[in-house]
């Protein structure tokens, strides 16, 4: 059982999307950070950025999160995160871009929509190809991965796969969004719409599924039910904009300030949301949230979202889809049923949890890979073992009580991977202290690098590293006999401990 005391006492976030981002993972960010201050206030927080002259700017936006935030937290440059000093690092945007040395790297990978067959231009192909590389390299740096939704956690064991045990589901929420408030109606002005109208929110890409929706519009106006559709986020593609020509019926108002998706939640007559594929599905919850009637589809993880509370549709059927927005438009009685349970459905999600169940994550992430370090340092050595007792200046303590000097002296930490993942560093002897949570400093003897062409290894002697203990270890000197580096060669590719 996980003790009173919290393990994780330093988080280190990798927050250089945080200032430029206008999707719903900036909102979720924000959203943890506010609710880390809040739930456990003597944790310290390093915000890594692009640049010094984001510094500033950032502790506006933190303070604007939570006044505590701007004055407690560091902001350093994202140069200075390979070498950070907390015990854990936190990556919220899908990827590990900068691997921390030493600290227990978290990766929240929200969906691995980017690597999959939704778009089949040639261009998408390529891009696709890129990302499928950069999520298998996060999933094998990450010591643990936070995602938002069993289907996500799904879809990362079956197509990279992820260890399930390594997996915390933190579904999100949306109780950020006001129930009441101040209505900031400016996009629905200067596109001249008036109620009734339909709300779609998000961007355009293949998967979002929106050629089924224009095409329902299409069909409902050909009914005489001439509801428009406003629609937020990224300005329309080119060969959007080719397809639709100027309809009627289509209100782009672009990406808008949160009390203004709020107002348009408030007072559109249902969110549409067609998409095919959803690692959440934000809108959703937030829409439902603010009372508004949802129409959506069954697929991925946009059932575990709206439960119940939805008017579901098939992906491709434009037909159902025209039926089902042509019903909540005219019948006053069926779109507030769906209204109701929206609510019902919106209040069963909290920031509050989330932020709870990915505090949890950290603390488990970063006592199993001490206890890993541990045990491999408890572990008796093997006949190819390279160190020896009489490999250590001085004398060792005995180990745990259990184990002589020389015991102590042999036992070692095979400390592998170090990131970048072809680097790898040499054994390690460890001896036991009375208390304290160490580091480990010492001079390896070699370390591996990028293997040549041909299959061998370059050395390089004499190299100083920092690698965080499991509490009551502490450093001891090592020495090694002759002058062959103490490298064993079965260990350089063996998996992490």
């Amino acid at each position: 059982m996980m003790s009173a005391t919290f393990p994780l006492r330093h988080l280190a976030v990798e927050a250089t999307r945080l200032l430029q981002e206008r999707r719903g993972i900036a909102r979720y960010v924000r959203n943890l950070l506010r609710e880390f201050a809040l739930q456990r206030p003597s944790l310290q927080l390093t915000l890594f950025v692009k640049d010094r002259r984001d510094v500033a700017a950032l502790r506006l936006l933190l303070a604007s999160v939570h006044p505590t935030l701007a004055s407690n937290a560091t902001i350093d440059c994202i140069d200075a995160l390979p070498t950070t000093a907390a015990e854990v690092a936190w990556y919220p945007w899908n990827f590990i871009t900068t691997p921390a040395q030493a600290a227990t790297m978290v990766a929240t990978v929200h969906d691995i929509a980017p690597m999959l067959q939704h778009d089949h231009r040639w261009w998408k192909l390529l891009k696709r190809v890129k990302y499928r590389a950069r999520y298998r390299r996060t999933v094998q740096l990450a010591h643990a991965i936070v995602t938002d939704s069993c289907f996500s956690r799904d879809e990362l064991v079956h197509h990279l796969r992820a260890d399930p045990a390594s997996i915390t589901v933190a579904l999100l929420a949306a109780d950020d969004v006001p129930l009441r408030g101040s209505d900031d109606a400016q996009p629905l002005e200067a596109a001249g719409v008036g109620a009734p109208f339909m709300l779609t929110v998000g961007g355009q890409d293949a998967r979002k599924n929106l050629v089924m929706l224009y095409e329902a519009m299409g069909m409902l106006w050909a009914r005489g039910v001439r509801v428009p559709l406003v629609q937020c986020g990224p300005a329309l593609a080119r060969e959007t904009r080719a397809r639709l020509g100027k309809a009627p019926w289509l209100h782009h108002v672009g990406y808008v300030s949160d009390d203004q998706l709020a107002t348009l939640y408030r007072r559109c007559t249902a969110l549409v949301f067609p998409s095919r594929y959803e690692g959440f599905g934000l809108p959703v919850a937030e829409a439902m949230r603010a009372g508004a009637a949802v129409i959506c589809t069954r697929e991925s993880s946009l059932p575990e979202v709206a439960g119940s509370a939805a008017r579901y549709v098939a992906w491709n059927d434009a037909a159902a889809m025209a039926d089902a927005m042509q019903e909540l438009t005219l019948h006053e009685g069926a779109r507030h049923t769906l209204q109701e349970a929206g609510r019902r459905q919106a209040a069963r999600l909290s920031w509050a949890a989330t932020a709870r169940e990915t505090l949890q994550a950290f603390d488990r992430a970063m006592v199993r890979r001490q206890g890993a370090v541990m045990s491999s340092a408890l572990a008796a050595p093997g006949p190819s073992a390279p160190l020896a007792a009489s490999a250590v200046k001085g004398a060792a303590s005995p180990l745990h009580g259990a184990r002589d000097a020389g015991t102590a002296a042999a036992a070692r930490c095979a400390v592998a991977p170090v990131h970048p993942p072809d680097r790898v560093f040499t054994h390690a002897l460890l001896r036991p202290v009375a208390s304290g949570r160490g580091r480990l400093q010492h001079e390896t003897d070699g370390i591996a690098q990028p293997r040549h062409p041909r299959g061998g290894q370059r050395m390089r002697r004499g190299v100083r590293v920092n690698l965080r203990l499991p509490a009551g270890f502490a450093r001891i000197d090592v020495a090694h006999a002759g002058h062959e580096p103490l490298i064993e060669k079965d260990r350089l590719d063996g998996p992490t401990p």
